[in-house]
């Protein structure tokens, strides 16, 4: 993730956000909040891929992985489950 484009947020509204599975989420939640998100923001959270579902964990097997972002174009992930991170 590009922390530097999530500066004013607090690490709880991060996880939060973290959490969302689609744009839409996020942009509720941070209404909720009362945050303004750029679309930069937006990708930096989500990876810039919502359309595509997330894989299932190697490990643990469940639908809780994040996308994390690189700049070598290698496809990373890593559970809010477990914790596990593996690269496709």
């Amino acid at each position: 993730m590009r922390e530097e484009l999530l500066k004013g947020l607090s690490a709880e509204q991060i996880a939060k956000l973290k959490q969302c599975r689609s744009s839409e989420e996020m942009l509720k939640l941070a209404k909720e909040e009362g945050l303004e998100l750029s679309d930069d923001q937006l990708e930096a959270v989500n990876g810039g891929n919502c359309a595509a579902p997330l894989p299932l964990c190697p490990r643990c097997n469940r639908d809780e992985a994040v996308y994390i972002p690189r700049t070598d174009h290698v496809m990373e992930y890593e559970c809010n489950a477990c914790g596990y991170r593996w690269t496709v």
